[in-house]
């Protein structure tokens, strides 16, 4: 990372900067630029359209109020998706009453213990459902990294992660897909 800023994030910091001092059109570019993305990943989330709706809502809403918070260091995709990810995690945890899975059966194996290659013609359905049995931050990682083509070091900045640490995230999550997924071929079969 570098210790400068790139020109493109700090055109996106002026265009922010624009859009809160109120020039629509500026305001209609960053809507028009994280609106679809932000959404598709609360959705995903949430499993829920209304859910997702609001959540992109409010953080549009501190997106504006935090606005001189952003500096320019990390994308404004990148800082908008912590926003979300951050609010998605919330609901969650209010939903589940707090309860975090803090224990992963995966948790010891390692990585020369994996064998990586699943069958072919698993369904969408099948990935979707396998993706529910993910502790909220291993489905926040995984969608941010597989749908959205973020680097683990993007899905870091986004959750307030290291690297490394996302990077563990991300193993243990296709680990448990994984098991997931031979789990459900093997029903199939049967």
């Amino acid at each position: 990372m570098s210790l400068f800023t790139s020109k493109q994030h700090r055109a996106e910091r002026a265009l922010l900067k624009s859009s809160v001092a109120g020039d629509s059109k500026a305001s209609k570019e960053v809507i028009r630029l994280l609106s679809s993305p932000a959404y598709s990943l609360a959705w995903k989330m949430l499993g829920n359209k209304e859910d997702a709706e609001d959540i992109v809502q409010e953080a549009f809403i501190r997106l504006w109020k935090s606005a001189d918070s952003f500096s320019g260091a990390s994308g404004l995709f990148t800082y908008f998706y912590a926003i979300v990810s951050n609010l998605c995690l919330d609901r969650l945890k209010s939903i589940n009453k707090g309860f975090f899975e803090e224990f992963d059966e995966f948790e010891h194996h390692s990585i020369k213990e994996v064998d990586w290659s699943i069958g072919e013609g698993i369904s969408s359905e099948s990935i979707k459902k396998a993706m529910d049995v993910l502790s909220n931050k291993q489905r926040m990682a995984m969608l941010m990294w597989a749908y959205q083509d973020m680097t683990a070091e993007e899905v870091g900045l986004a959750m307030g992660m290291n690297k490394n640490s996302v990077d563990q995230l991300l193993f243990r999550a296709k680990l448990k897909l994984k098991a997931e997924l031979e789990k459900g071929e093997s029903h199939e079969i049967k």
